[in-house]
């Protein structure tokens, strides 16, 4: 057997002991309406299901709808429908829109009052100064890459910095930005490296740009989002010997625990995706039979929910969302974040992380 496919096999195998340990947990996709939560939200593939899972804790009172579904979705008792918001940075768009900010308008719909917060894998973009909105921290993720479990890409590469671009060492800074090409196969023939990305809006788009030296606005021309169409965390992009792709580990993980999960909200979409070493550092920690994320990973970042500052006050989005007794932040909410592969952030409800409206994808 291909050493590659023993270490997929391993990991499903401790997913699964993984999923016994946790027990079955109910989950949330797009909520069933009517009745309409009085807390919509949308945004961050990363993010979806975990924070579905946070939902169940209070269903009338939060709802979260998937990053990709039905093309348009209707959050609000007699509101339009308009296009779902797929990534964090499409989220925060719409929920500026939703507030009022710029046009109002989000995809030419005008959805005033249609969003109520926005899940986001990524802090307040520089670009958009202000402190319109607040980012509340609520667990920790960390990223990286996944290749084909088919083909023989180094299963640990280090992340590298500037010391080392340009040269012709084997980081992942030098294969995004195409200074590194190739890898050899089994037969010691070169096999062309081909760095994939996330779709335009991704917060791990973003994130990983900032992690490997690249910017959006001037991408290497061996990187590809193939025409926009790489959703984040989804291994079946991974069809080439030689693809990789920026990958969240909470998300490999919940995805592992999807038939533990009582509803199907948890799509297993690994594929056959393989999670790599970074720097020597595993991905993955087990603990007796349960898999975590490792705590020692290099490559690790604060996740968010983002409402507006001027609600922050509202009794509905304080108690879900805000302080170290909130849904999400209790000791509850802490047991849910942990089983969909997540670390508790230990800032999880501060209010001090503010940033402007979003008036661009």
């Amino acid at each position: 057997m291909h050493k590659n496919t023993k270490l997929r096999l391993g990991a499903v195998a401790s997913l699964a002991i993984a999923a016994i340990a946790f027990g079955a947990l109910p989950a949330q996709a797009d909520p069933t309406t009517p009745p309409f939560p009085t807390l919509a939200g949308a945004g961050s593939d990363t993010t979806q299901d975990v924070v579905g899972g946070l939902t169940t804790l209070a269903p009338t009172v939060v709802g979260s709808w998937n990053a990709v579904g039905s093309a348009t979705i209707q959050t609000k008792s007699g509101g339009p429908a308009f296009q779902r918001p797929n990534g964090s940075g499409d989220g925060v768009y719409a929920l500026s829109m939703s507030a009022g900010a710029g046009t109002g308008l989000y995809n030419s719909v005008n959805i005033a009052g249609q969003l109520d917060y926005a899940r986001s894998s990524s802090g307040p973009s520089s670009s958009y100064v202000g402190s319109d909105l607040t980012y509340i921290p609520f667990a920790i993720d960390a990223v990286t890459y996944a290749y084909n479990g088919a083909s023989t890409f180094p299963t640990d590469v280090p992340l590298g910095d500037t010391t080392n671009d340009g040269t012709v060492a084997f980081t992942l800074r030098n294969v995004y930005n195409c200074r590194v090409t190739t890898f050899p196969d089994a037969a010691g023939n070169d096999v062309t490296i081909v760095p994939l990305l996330p779709q335009a809006g991704s917060g791990t788009r973003s994130y990983w740009e900032g992690q490997v030296g690249l910017t959006d606005s001037a991408l290497p021309t061996c990187v590809t989002s193939r025409n926009n169409t790489v959703e984040e965390h989804d291994g079946r992009a991974l069809t080439g010997a030689g693809d990789i792709m920026p990958y969240s580990i909470g998300q490999y993980i919940a995805q592992g625990r999807y038939s533990a999960i009582t509803t199907s909200t948890v799509v297993e979409r690994r594929g056959n995706a393989v999670l790599g070493k970074v720097g020597t550092k595993s991905p993955f920690s087990l603990t007796g039979t349960t898999l975590t994320l490792n705590a020692t990973f290099p490559i690790k970042r604060t996740v968010y929910n983002v409402v507006q500052t001027s609600r922050l006050a509202e009794t509905a989005i304080a108690n879900t969302f805000v302080g170290g007794s909130s849904t999400v932040c209790g000791t509850a909410g802490q047991a849910v974040i942990k089983s969909y592969g997540f670390a508790v952030a230990s800032n999880c409800g501060v209010t001090s992380i503010v940033g402007g409206y979003r008036t661009a994808k």
